[in-house]
């Protein structure tokens, strides 16, 4: 990634860096909002810069193709998203490979029908990984595929934990829905976020499956959860005394996601 120094007219060393930190913060903005077109005004209250200022930065990063125009909206160029492609996927590689033991060691010890290695792309979980018996080929999760955040147990792990503009960029829009049984309004969803953070764990039960109950913990790389994993039992199973079983559920996933975070490196 090159920026210009120079980059909104900047004329000493510490408007230059000035200049060069909101862009990068304008750099993170754009990719988290996975695709969305958003308008100058939005990121310009982000990053803390009057929309003159943001319309200059913005301007440079168009002419990088960091930065596309759609009316009077913009949206990631075509640079960055070849970036965050390179780069994604190097590392959700290198997610999978130190997650794999863990996965296994939950699947076994919770006997879960499946186990789930998932990470936050814009609004949705992406699935990195997934290990299940023959039943739990019944669920319709695959590596590759991709869910609202908000549905899962995975995606509200990894939300919890993220900062303001990533759950603001979720909460913006109207919530999704899977099932009757999806959290469809802001206010129930920031309810439970607040709860996941109390307790260290998300769950859900049928919000992404009908007949299925989740369990996930965010696994924290430097302070930030870079992903989430998560044991799913079918709901006639969880049905006994359920608020127990999501406790024992919920420790087992998050001393999985804690043996996943200390070979990431620590907090």
């Amino acid at each position: 990634m090159t920026i210009d120094m120079t980059m909104a007219g900047a004329d000493s060393g510490g408007d230059v860096q000035s200049s060069v930190d909101k862009a990068l913060q304008m750099i993170e903005y754009i990719s988290g909002c996975g695709g969305e077109p958003f308008r100058v005004t939005e990121i310009a209250r982000h990053v803390g810069v009057p929309k003159s200022t943001a319309h200059r930065l913005l301007k440079e990063l168009e002419g990088r193709d960091f930065v596309g125009r759609l009316d009077a909206r913009y949206v990631a160029g075509s640079a960055l998203a070849v970036a965050q492609w390179t780069s994604a996927g190097a590392q959700h590689e290198r997610i999978r490979e130190m997650a794999y033991q863990s996965m296994v060691w939950l699947f076994e010890r919770s006997d879960a029908m499946a186990v789930h290695l998932a990470v936050l792309d814009g609004v949705d979980v992406l699935y990195l990984d997934k290990l299940t018996k023959p039943a739990g080929t019944r669920l319709p999760s695959r590596v590759g595929g991709r869910v609202p955040a908000n549905c899962t147990a995975l995606g509200k792990a990894l939300l919890a934990f993220e900062d303001r503009a990533k759950i603001e960029l979720v909460m913006s829009k109207p919530l999704p829905r899977i099932t009757p049984h999806s959290v469809s309004k802001t206010q129930q969803l920031a309810q439970q976020l607040a709860h996941i953070r109390r307790v260290g764990f998300a769950s859900e039960r049928e919000e992404s499956c009908q007949g299925w109950v989740c369990v996930a913990a965010p696994i924290m790389g430097r302070g930030k959860p870079v992903a989430s994993i998560s044991l799913c039992i079918p709901s006639i199973t969880a049905a006994r005394s359920i608020d127990m079983q999501l406790a024992v559920w919920g420790r087992l996933s998050m001393e999985a996601a804690g043996s996943i975070a200390r070979m990431i490196g620590p907090e």
